[in-house]
């Protein structure tokens, strides 16, 4: 199975609270936020962890560090170009560091994509960051901060 099709199997996959999930306890770090846990999971899955070692060999927990170990690696595209299995990083705030991380499903190519992510919430309301479960959104390119290419 591809990384999206996996990631596509654990849409509607929810924590019990206080980010208590799979994706945290098999990465080793439960309790935490989980989006980059979730990215990492579906790369492990995949058979392809090793496109995503930026903090160690099951992938990346933190959004800036991933962030930056893709683009000291040169596997930033423009957001325009971003296609199905690549990694998204989203910007919600005005700090300088990746705020959230998910699987890109698919590009408009005008202006939106739809990405799979985990430790977000379902709509508009609630956090965006840090948020209850596994959900297909609908992103503005405005909101990406970066796009990375495993």
């Amino acid at each position: 199975m591809s990384v999206v099709e996996i990631a596509k199997a654990e849409i509607g996959t929810k924590e019990t609270g206080n980010n208590d999930n799979k994706y945290g306890k098999w990465y080793g770090l439960n309790n935490q936020p989980w989006c980059a846990m979730f990215v990492s999971w579906c790369f492990d899955k995949a058979g392809i962890v090793s496109k995503v070692a930026a903090q160690n060999k099951k992938g990346f927990a933190s959004c800036d560090a991933g962030l930056k170990w893709f683009t000291k690696h040169g596997k930033i595209v423009p957001v325009g170009k971003a296609q199905p299995g690549d990694i998204i990083f989203f910007q919600f705030d005005d700090d300088a560091q990746a705020d959230h991380v998910g699987i890109c499903e698919s590009n408009d190519g005008k202006k939106f994509l739809t990405v799979i992510e985990g430790n977000t919430s379902s709509g508009s309301k609630g956090s965006q960051s840090n948020g209850d479960g596994v959900y297909l959104r609908k992103r503005a390119y405005s909101l990406v901060m970066g796009v990375a290419r495993p």
